[in-house]
């Protein structure tokens, strides 16, 4: 199975360290435009780089796995499921305070300015609320990437309904919410273009990432308590390979075809579950692989930043934004044509964000989320196949 940690599964972690560096790389790469061509691989990392936004959709992945898990867990041996105020209380302490926390220092050091306070409140209102990504006007105001805040607390309000469904019909489920999915997009790009990328960015659109991910709890519970399907560790070995094969001829595909009209919001019409379809594959197989593959994928370095993601997220656009209206390191006319600073200003962003990101997680956040209620374990008397998954956190 997959490999524990503290209560968590470390191969998830893993991919969540890989999506939040997907995500750094392509925003870092938009503002300072520096390629990477090498010998021999020429432009692959360039093209894991402007295709890196799809880490956002790994990211809604891992959410829809990580919060189905416990219930998956508890309707698998017949246990209690944890209590929606337990559920609540943990997701409030962990989205809000570090959100509450950015948004407050960034109009503080004025990254974000309003020309009067009724139009600054109605912005941190619209935030606080969770529904900004509804809202062009509001969209990417204070921070850019809190859109897809929006998208996650708006899922989470709907789990219930969408649990109530999954633990009794699953597979249809999860048939359904594929299906809204790629309505919802279709729709959208049919209709009115001036909004299509909002629209396809609103949580409608990524409903099958969610339910890639429910499924992917309750494949890895069902094959957890059937040891003889868990021990065919070549078949989910392979199995993971196919799904990282599948996700890199994806984006490969995006990357050349960048140039079409429309892009990417038509190619994410067309491919986008295929990529939830990838992130499935990967991460069920990545559970039971061989040991070496786990490793691999849950190695120290994907794991500190799977550690002070959430933070990572929310701080590094500010800070290279602000490094470089502070000149930081310093340039003369446009930085984009200046090739010195285009290859520094990385090498200076990325260890400010790390550290800021690793100060706010551990200084800030951890110390609040240890005043979280206890998760209930499963009773000791339910015998072993009862505590054969593995918890994991989020």
């Amino acid at each position: 199975m997959g490999l524990a940690r503290g209560g968590r599964i470390a191969t998830i972690d893993g991919l969540r360290g890989i999506a939040i560096l997907l995500v750094v790389w392509f925003h870092y790469w938009q503002i300072s435009w520096q390629s990477l061509v090498l010998p021999v691989v020429h432009d692959a990392p360039q093209w894991l780089a402007e295709t890196g936004y799809l880490g956002v959709a790994l990211f809604f992945f891992i959410s829809g796995f990580v919060i189905a898990l416990p219930f998956v867990e508890a309707h698998a041996v017949g246990a209690p499921p944890p209590t929606w105020r337990h559920f609540y209380t943990r997701r409030l302490l962990k989205i809000v305070p570090s959100y509450v926390l950015v948004i407050a220092v960034l109009i503080a050091i004025g990254f974000q300015t309003y020309p009067n306070l009724p139009a600054g409140a109605k912005d941190v209102g619209i935030h606080l609320l969770f529904v900004h990504d509804w809202f062009p006007a509001y969209n990417s105001s204070i921070d850019g990437v809190m859109w897809s805040l929006g998208v996650e607390v708006q899922f989470y309000l709907l789990f219930p309904l969408f649990c109530f469904a999954f633990l009794r019909w699953p597979r249809a489920t999860v048939l359904v919410m594929f299906a809204i999915a790629n309505a919802w997009r279709l729709w959208s790009y049919h209709g009115d273009h001036y909004y299509l990328e909002q629209k396809l960015a609103q949580l409608p659109g990524y409903l099958d990432f969610f339910a890639a991910g429910m499924f992917g709890a309750f494949a890895y519970v069902s094959t957890a308590l059937r040891p003889q399907a868990a021990a065919r560790r070549w078949l989910f070995t392979l199995m993971a390979l196919a799904g990282v094969v599948l996700y890199v001829a994806l984006s490969r595909d995006c990357y050349l075809h960048r140039f079409d009209p429309e892009w990417p919001q038509l190619w994410v019409v067309r491919w986008r579950s295929a990529i939830a379809v990838a992130c499935f594959l990967t991460a069920v197989g990545s559970l039971f692989a061989f040991r070496r593959a786990q490793y691999a994928l849950a190695n120290p370095l994907l794991l500190y930043l799977a550690a002070i993601s959430y933070n990572l997220y929310l701080w590094h656009v500010p800070i290279a934004r602000e490094l470089q209206t502070w000149r930081i390191p310093p340039y003369a006319g446009d930085p984009h044509t200046d090739h010195r600073w285009m290859l520094t200003f990385p090498l200076i962003a990325i260890p400010v964000a790390l550290a800021v990101s690793t100060a706010v997680t551990y200084g800030f956040e951890r110390p609040i989320l240890r005043w979280r209620p206890r998760r209930r374990r499963l009773p000791a008397t339910e015998g072993p196949e009862a505590r054969t998954a593995i918890t994991v956190g989020s």
